[in-house]
């Protein structure tokens, strides 16, 4: 825990919180906070700032709290991403949050099991806290947006260009000359396929709505370490 991420449902008193639950073990257990310490800490979806120790119990820990800082400064790359199986449904969006990513749609293809719609990991109220201990460790405040479409042609005909407007789209593509670094720092949209790759159908598709290819070189990687080369190139 980089930052102490805080809810409004945390706050007694205007610039006082009271922490229980995780955090509390964590800052008792792994960070070991007597009092005094002062704390790096920030609102969700709000400002940063510290928090002070003031008093430690059994189950709870007291902190005054000043937030005056702005959050960091959003990455310009929005992800569209085809939907992952489960355990890696949630590293991407740690790998995307902490990256600063502030817009992630999932969208079906065809290499996508259909199952993987169903299941409970992508509820809100099961990845929300996979979005909290990523802003913990960044340092970050805001949560990303996070959207969804089942329905690849749907993603085609509409979907992928609202969501892409006014950045320029580029995908992951092992057989393609562009290195993605050409975008750095630029406004981007990136689109990453599943485990087994785009089909040639697919990237036939991306090419006419204006994607260009980009390679990480001739090896097959994982979704979650493409992910962590390419965002690091354009990020």
């Amino acid at each position: 825990m980089n930052r102490l991420i805080l809810e409004e449902k945390d706050f007694i008193l205007p610039e006082r919180c009271l922490i229980t639950g995780r955090r509390f073990r964590q800052l008792v257990d792994v960070i070991k906070c007597p009092v005094g310490k002062i704390c790096k800490a920030g609102l969700l979806n709000g400002k940063r700032g510290t928090a002070e120790v003031i008093e430690v119990n059994d189950d709870s820990i007291l902190f005054d709290v000043k937030l005056n800082e702005e959050p960091p400064e959003p990455s310009k790359v929005r992800l569209a991403i085809a939907m992952q199986r489960p355990q890696t449904f949630s590293k991407v969006l740690h790998i995307a949050t902490t990256m600063g990513v502030k817009e992630i749609l999932f969208f079906h293809s065809f290499k996508v099991e259909k199952s993987y719609w169903q299941s409970p990991r992508i509820q809100f109220e099961k990845y929300r806290d996979d979005l909290i201990e990523a802003l913990e460790q960044s340092g970050d405040t805001v949560f990303p947006e996070i959207k969804f479409c089942s329905k690849f042609k749907e993603f085609t005909e509409g979907v992928l260009q609202e969501f892409s407007s006014g950045t320029q789209m580029i995908f992951g593509d092992p057989g393609a000359s562009g290195d993605a670094h050409e975008f750095n720092n630029q406004p981007v949209t990136l689109l990453v396929g599943p485990e087994g790759g785009f089909t040639d159908y697919e990237t036939s598709k991306l090419r006419e709505l204006g994607a260009q290819g980009v390679t990480l070189g001739n090896r097959i990687l994982r979704t979650e370490y493409a992910l962590c080369a390419l965002l690091g190139k354009l990020v």
